[in-house]
């Protein structure tokens, strides 16, 4: 009996281990994603295409509230030590929403560096969340 326990809790904390570890992957590649989008909405900004930008601000949007706007599931995706700081991540997904909004009303030439401040406040509100939740 007590070699069949034995076995059968490595069995769950190697199974919890693995799961936990997928999750916090999970949470890296969606921050990737995340990443990219600001990468090529700034491209868009940069290279003058407006479409660029404002499609990479929309997704940017849809995927930051899928991945930071639920608390609750943010606070199963952060390791245990920062679960507490899942509110963060909420606020920022609202800040990056407002944002978007912005930059979605702002993509004429006569409001364009309204758009692109609004870029820059997306990238200070993702810096604040990593800056706060990561004790960097």
């Amino acid at each position: 009996m007590g070699k069949r326990f034995l076995i059968s809790a490595i069995a769950v904390l190697t199974l919890s281990t693995a799961a936990s570890a997928a999750g916090q992957y999970d949470l890296k590649d969606n921050m990737l994603k995340l990443n990219t989008y600001m990468k090529t909405m700034q491209a868009g900004f940069i290279e003058g295409d407006k479409q660029k930008a404002l499609h990479a601000a929309e997704a940017l949007g849809v995927e930051s509230e899928k991945l930071l706007g639920n608390e609750e599931m943010m606070r199963n995706k952060l390791p245990k030590d920062k679960a507490h700081k899942a509110r963060i991540a909420s606020t920022s997904a609202h800040l990056i929403a407002d944002n978007v909004e912005i930059i979605k009303t702002s993509m004429d030439n006569v409001r364009r560096d309204t758009a692109q401040n609004a870029y820059l406040d997306i990238q200070r509100a993702c810096m604040r969340c990593h800056n706060l939740v990561r004790d960097w």
